[in-house]
């Protein structure tokens, strides 16, 4: 009877972490959201006018919300799917899940950055994707804890399907830093001098 109440207790923990984690990723979602700003056009102005003037940067705006809530959204597809087989905890586990949800949260923030005006060009892209790259990393960590050996986290005992998992989410963190490697450099200017690397 004791080792019932220990495990209802036990799950109804790991409930509550699953719970405030929906609710803050949630809320980030709905931050980020709140970013789209309603621009003042006038009355005046025509179609033409607004696409010659805008378009740029609507477009960016709405791709770097795009990237966001899509990076979010996985995740917490993913995030959803390993708290639906967690059967143990310990409070390391509860703080990396903290420092995750705290990445997630940050992103509302590093997207209105990306678009603020005289800011020097780079930063805020800098900041951007540095900030899913801190999401994505933290998130495999967590997945490295959930299914490490020394610890009985996770129902799945599959070997196999355990090394998918993380192998998917290694090549999501991967993936962010290229873009964000690719974000940073001046791209014109590295192919204009790649080929001097093969000159004598």
């Amino acid at each position: 009877m004791k080792q019932e109440q220990k495990h209802s207790r036990t799950q109804f923990q790991i409930d509550r972490i699953a719970f405030f984690s929906d609710a803050l990723i949630a809320i980030a979602i709905t931050l980020m959201v709140l970013e789209i700003k309603i621009l003042e056009l006038g009355t005046s102005i025509t179609f033409g006018q607004f696409w010659e003037q805008y378009s740029f940067s609507v477009t960016l705006h709405i791709i770097a919300l795009l990237i966001g809530f899509i990076t979010i959204g996985n995740i917490w597809m993913h995030h959803h799917d390993l708290f639906g087989h967690i059967i143990n905890y310990n409070k390391k586990l509860t703080r990396i899940n903290l420092y995750f949800l705290f990445s997630v949260t940050l992103l509302p923030i590093s997207i209105s950055f990306l678009f603020t005006e005289n800011e020097p060009p780079l930063l805020p892209r800098f900041c951007y994707f540095t900030n899913l790259l801190l999401v994505n990393l933290l998130f495999y960590l967590m997945v490295v804890l959930i299914f490490s050996k020394h610890y009985n986290f996770s129902s799945i005992k599959d070997r196999v399907e355990i090394k998918r998992i993380k192998m998917f989410s290694l090549i999501d963190a991967l993936i962010i830093l290229l873009v964000l490697v690719i974000s940073v450099i001046n791209v014109n200017e590295f192919f204009c001098r790649f080929p001097l690397l093969f000159r004598g």
